[in-house]
């Protein structure tokens, strides 16, 4: 988590452990098990970041089964991972066409949606997988509203979602950065401090959140925790873009 707290959503179904399709399977079709051996194995080689390897597993196994929804959806993510978004696009549609109420399919389709900056429609994809039956993890789908609702920009709904991931998960920390970062950015300051004291708990810091717990606590004139963290910005991120600007912030 160290990385930082850029607006990144979460695609789903990329584990395949506990994974599960709405595509109907078939014990006693042969071929139809191949190509679902081959789309599983394809989806191991891309998580392996074996790109090659994995295009050819999941090209055959659409070969085996041209319907198999799991395939197509597979081969979008990889696509995407190619930077080849009409690529992408088409095996998501044949994807949905053939499952079209399976969630992380949905999900990760308002993901593919939303790095290309078709903000609204992801964000009613989004909503659609909250609100799923066959869903069981609506604060993911509600956090990647927000999440690409403030990319419109549209921050009263991007706040309303937000809040709705934390009404389901209390201690999700991209949602909590993320209003805090809101609360701060409209002024709300004290609103702000307790979304990052939550923060706090259930995450370690970034440079980015330290950056903004900094500027809240030097709006609140809190000068020992501006030292505090000022202090883990210069022990733990030195030379950084965000430990200047903090700097700045409290000059």
């Amino acid at each position: 988590m160290k990385a930082g707290w850029a607006l990144a959503l979460t695609l789903l179904c990329l584990v395949l452990v506990g994974c599960s399709s709405q595509q109907t399977r078939s014990s006693d079709n042969t071929p139809r098990t191949s190509a679902e051996i081959n789309a599983e194995l394809g989806m191991r080689y891309m998580q392996q970041g074996n790109l090659d390897v994995a295009l050819k597993k999941l090209k055959r196994a659409l070969e085996q089964d041209p319907d198999l929804a799991m395939a197509h959806h597979y081969m979008a993510l990889l696509y995407e991972r190619y930077d080849s978004a009409e690529e992408a696009e088409r095996h998501f549609r044949k994807a949905l066409s053939l499952a079209s109420e399976d969630p992380s399919l949905k999900n990760n389709y308002g993901v593919f949606l939303c790095g290309r900056q078709r903000y609204r429609e992801a964000v009613d994809i989004f909503l659609e997988v909250a609100k799923s039956p066959y869903y069981s993890r609506p604060e993911e789908a509600y956090e990647n509203a927000g999440l690409c609702a403030m990319r419109i920009p549209d921050m009263p709904n991007a706040e309303a979602y937000l809040r709705l991931a934390l009404k389901f998960d209390p201690l999700r920390p991209v949602s909590l950065f993320q209003m805090a970062r809101l609360s701060y950015e409209q002024g709300r300051y004290f609103p702000a401090r307790g979304f990052m004291q939550r923060f706090e708990r259930v995450s370690p810091h970034s440079a980015e959140s330290l950056l903004l717990a900094v500027k809240i606590e030097h709006q609140l004139e809190n000068g020992q925790a501006v030292a505090n963290y000022m202090k883990m910005l210069r022990d733990n991120f030195p030379g950084t873009a965000e430990l200047n600007a903090a700097r700045k912030v409290i000059r």
